[in-house]
């Protein structure tokens, strides 16, 4: 129950910033070091600002695992950069500690509307 009310402050600490999307690869700490517990992570992040802390929260796909381990769902905390972020966190569904290293890209979530206001549809001058 802790796990799941921790996951939703994270995610709505997330929604109230300006978000990034965080692109890259991951590693969980299992029993043995392999390859098998590398993988590639898409996060959501709580800020695109340079040189901040920052929380994470995505989806992780491990190709090499087992096929019935290849999913993870984590939490995370860390650092930004200029263009990337370190992150730590939990991996709920592999039940595992893991680390990511990913490329950000921030998201615009002011500008989502399609239409420009600097054109005029013609059927809507009166003067034509």
């Amino acid at each position: 129950m802790k796990k799941i009310v921790f996951s939703i402050l994270t995610i709505s600490t997330i929604l109230m910033a300006t978000p990034a999307v965080n692109g890259g690869i991951t590693y969980k700490f299992g029993s043995n070091f392999s390859l098998e517990n590398a993988g590639a992570t898409l996060k959501v992040l709580s800020t695109s600002e340079d040189k901040k802390p920052v929380l994470g929260a995505g989806v992780s796909f491990y190709p090499w695992a087992a096929e019935d381990n290849k999913l993870g769902i984590d939490v995370s905390a860390g650092y930004n950069f200029k263009s990337g972020s370190v992150m730590g966190g939990w991996d709920f569904l592999q039940n595992e500690p893991s680390v990511s290293l990913g490329y950000n890209k921030e998201v615009d979530i002011k500008s989502t509307s399609k239409y420009d206001d600097t054109i005029q549809d013609a059927r809507c001058n009166k003067d034509k």
